[in-house]
């Protein structure tokens, strides 16, 4: 149950992560960001979204121990 719960708050933080990197305040437009820009946040929600979906898929398949 500990894993499952650790596993949705990972989930959750990375797409807040993930959210606030698309539609925080002060971000720049796309247009006005350079290439290095662009591709380190491409890099940065791509990877939040991809923690996001591990958590979620860990939360949902997890297993419990039998005694």
């Amino acid at each position: 149950m500990v894993i499952r719960i650790i596993a949705i708050v990972i989930a959750l933080a990375a797409l807040g992560m993930v959210l606030f990197l698309i539609y925080g305040k002060n971000q720049k437009k796309w247009d006005e960001m350079t290439t290095d820009e662009q591709k380190r946040k491409k890099t940065l929600v791509t990877g939040g979204i991809l923690v996001f979906l591990a958590g979620l898929l860990a939360a949902i398949f997890h297993k419990e121990k039998d005694n």
